[in-house]
């Protein structure tokens, strides 16, 4: 009896040597068992959950990966970024600030009055965005750029569309237009040769159509140090998203003159003024034509011409008004704020301010708090799962011992 406990005291102390031996074994590179692999396998899982735990309260730019940098990275489409808001800008030694109101109001009012102003600040600038006209349903705008080209001291002109966001009010939607917004193709553009001195060609836009499918713009072409040499006439097509250059009307005014008074216009100075649409037949186009061959300009008639340029007709040759058409709106300041009425804006808008902040800061303290009891959760379920995989591992290696199949010391 005394030499059989002995002997299992024997096998005992083998079976921990042997155990300690295997664990060395491990370290030193040899194969761990199959619950060495799941503990360490654990270990790793547990770390991810407390790296994602941690990088999900850090700021977004933080710590990112390579494709979450790159998918950040892309670019946005004009039509999907989002325009700050325009804000006035306080003097703190001032209490009130006149903030301008603004109206719509007809673009091509009087007819023909539509230019371009440039001042001496546009040779610097060298680029000047005129008035835009918006199109009678107000869904989006056309404005004018001109281009100043130093090397030459000549200019050139784009017209470009900016669409509205019809969510919007009238007057805030013209507001919160942006050339960020524009189609990158002008409609309309004048020739964009810059080799010659002192030239210059601008386009501006007169007036839509009473449907709003069609723009009339008028190209100036001259010289800085001898004035305009002419004007021509261009209508756009938005449905068929085509021009033309009507220049039949002039072809025509030419002619007619030289056949009534025999007056060669091309030895003269002389050129068109269009006034808009007809008021009567909104598919013609009303210009005036002047000489200038003495003081005063000579009147040389009211015309019309249709959209195709397929016929032009004499409206009058004595009267210089015309009953012409105004379809387009801009956007004119109509005055300021009431002071009172700012203060009370003010005071309203920083309760809000003061609100909203105060929800974004308790919303980040409910997300942080969300995120941290899902993350104990989480362990918490690992941990239990563990535990119930080991108390297996445990239970085998206790049955599958080293004496036997059930660990038993087999007796002689």
């Amino acid at each position: 009896m005394g030499s059989k406990k002995l002997l299992l005291l024997f096998l005992i102390v083998l079976c921990q040597m042997g155990m300690s031996s295997n664990s060395v074994f491990a370290k030193n590179g040899q194969p761990n068992t199959p619950q060495e692999e799941y503990k360490y396998q654990q270990k790793v899982l547990r770390a991810v959950e407390k790296e994602k735990y941690e990088r999900s309260l850090l700021p977004e730019s933080g710590f990112m990966t390579k494709e979450e940098y790159e998918n950040l990275s892309k670019d946005v489409p004009n039509s999907e970024k989002v325009i700050t808001p325009y804000k006035l800008p306080r003097d703190i030694k001032m209490k009130y600030v006149p903030q301008p109101t603004y109206k719509l109001t007809r673009y091509n009012n009087p007819p023909g009055t539509a230019e371009l102003h440039l001042d001496r600040r546009f040779k610097f600038d060298r680029q000047e965005n005129g008035t835009a006209i918006t199109c009678p349903n107000r869904d989006f705008l056309v404005y004018p750029v001109v281009y100043y080209y130093v090397s030459n001291q000549c200019t050139a002109g784009d017209l470009f569309v900016i669409p509205l966001d019809k969510s919007l009010p009238d007057v805030e939607r013209i507001q919160m237009a942006n050339i960020v917004k524009r189609i990158p193709e002008p409609i309309l553009s004048t020739e964009k040769n810059v080799s010659e001195k002192y030239i210059f060609r601008t386009m501006t836009p007169i007036d839509f159509s009473s449907d709003g499918s069609k723009l009339i713009a008028k190209e100036k072409i001259g010289s800085a140090n001898d004035g305009i040499w002419k004007t021509n006439l261009w209508v756009y097509d938005f449905n068929t998203q085509t021009k033309r250059n009507l220049s039949e009307v002039r072809d025509a005014i030419r002619f007619y003159w030289k056949n009534a008074a025999a007056l060669n216009l091309d030895e003269k100075r002389w050129d068109i003024y269009p006034l808009g649409f007809d008021a009567q037949n909104p598919d013609r186009i009303i210009v005036s034509a002047y000489a200038y061959t003495g003081k005063k300009p000579n009147f040389l008639g009211n015309w019309s011409i249709d959209c195709n340029g397929e016929r032009t007709e004499l409206v009058s040759l004595f009267e210089a008004g015309a009953k012409v058409s105004t379809n387009g709106f801009k956007i004119v300041q109509s005055g300021v704020v009431n002071p009172t009425q700012v203060y009370a804006d003010e005071k309203r808008d920083n309760k809000l301010i003061k609100k909203k902040r105060h929800a974004e800061k308790k919303a980040v303290r409910t997300d942080k708090k969300k995120k941290k009891q899902a993350f104990k959760k989480r362990l918490k379920e690992m941990k239990t799962q563990s535990s119930s995989v080991n108390k297996q591992y445990n239970k085998q290696n206790r049955s599958w011992g080293p004496t036997g199949v059930d660990g038993s010391v087999k007796e002689d």
